[in-house]
């Protein structure tokens, strides 16, 4: 259950960056409460999923989930890049994350 929810945290972390970016610097309100109230669920269920997962391993899936999430998402919905070298190194963090996954507890 506790991987489960570092996955949902995750998720809910790209949903934070997505909208603090379309916040616009906290600018528009509904993203603005959007932006604390993704942030806040975030956190709480990494804390959560942190009393049965090792911190590292719990703490590095969180933050790979988080990062490769936002770099989809910004591929794909702000027209950020796609360079080949990008999509490698986003397959680094994947891969990073799946091993953690497979090793770390």
């Amino acid at each position: 259950m506790s991987w489960i929810l570092l996955i949902i945290a995750g998720f809910f972390e790209v949903a934070f960056v997505t909208t603090m970016k379309l916040s616009k610097g906290f600018k528009i309100k509904r993203y603005t409460i959007l932006t604390v109230v993704t942030g806040a669920l975030s956190f709480y269920l990494l804390s959560v999923a942190l009393t049965t997962i090792a911190l590292g391993t719990g703490y590095a899936v969180w933050t790979g989930i988080g990062a490769a999430g936002s770099v989809l998402i910004g591929m794909f919905f702000f027209r950020e890049s796609k360079q080949p070298m990008k999509i490698f190194f986003l397959t680094c963090i994947i891969a990073g994350v799946v091993g953690l996954k497979i090793f770390g507890s």
